[in-house]
C-alpha cells in the first residue's frame, strides 16, 4: 500500500535485476490484518501525561484512579520524555523500604520511548514491542494527540481472525 521510491531497477552492490521481485503478499486473513491494518484501527486510548518531577506515589495513584498501565512523561515543554509503565514501578521502585513520595518518575521511567504514527501498520507495532521488550507503544494520531496501546489491545483487534482448531 506504498508508492515505490524512484530509483534504479538494478542492485548497486550485486547486480541483481530488481524489476520482476514480486510483491510479498498475506498467506492468511490474519496475515493480512497485521500487515494492513493500521493503529488508527485499533481501540486506543489518549495517553495520561506526568511531569518527571512527580513522585512515583502520586503518578501510581493517578494510574489506579484513570486506569491507565502506562503513563507518557513531558517535560514543561510539553515533550516526551519518557514512559512509566506499571512494569516499571513494579521492577524499579517496589521494595522493603522504599519511600515512593521520595522517588521522582524521572529515576525509573524509560527514556526517550519508541514512538509511532496513527498511518503505522499494527506489524510495525508488534515488531517494536517484541524487539524493545514493551507491552504498550505510543503513537500520534492526526489531531495531534498522543494514543497508547498495549499488546493487548492488539490481540483484541485481530483475535477474530486467528484461526481456531
Amino acid at each position: 500500500r506504498a508508492e515505490n521510491i524512484q530509483g534504479s531497477d538494478v542492485c548497486e552492490v550485486c547486480g541483481a535485476d530488481l524489476s520482476e521481485l514480486a510483491i510479498p503478499t498475506a498467506g492468511s486473513e490474519l496475515e493480512g490484518h497485521l500487515v494492513n491494518d493500521r493503529l488508527r484501527e485499533i481501540l486506543a486510548r489518549e495517553a495520561v501525561s506526568v511531569s518527571p518531577a512527580d513522585p512515583v506515589a502520586v503518578v501510581v495513584h493517578r494510574m489506579r484512579e484513570t486506569e491507565a498501565d502506562c503513563v507518557l512523561v513531558r517535560d514543561k515543554a510539553g515533550r516526551i520524555v519518557g514512559i512509566l509503565s506499571e512494569r516499571d514501578v513494579l521492577m524499579k521502585a517496589a521494595g522493603a523500604n522504599r519511600d515512593l513520595m521520595a522517588l521522582a518518575v524521572k529515576d525509573i521511567m524509560t527514556k526517550d520511548p519508541v514512538m509511532l504514527r496513527e498511518g503505522d501498520t499494527i506489524a510495525v507495532a508488534l515488531h517494536k514491542m517484541s524487539v524493545g521488550g514493551f507491552r504498550h507503544i505510543p503513537f500520534v494520531a492526526e489531531d495531534g494527540h498522543t494514543m497508547l496501546i498495549s499488546i493487548q489491545d492488539v490481540f483484541r483487534h485481530v483475535a477474530e481472525y486467528i484461526p481456531h482448531g
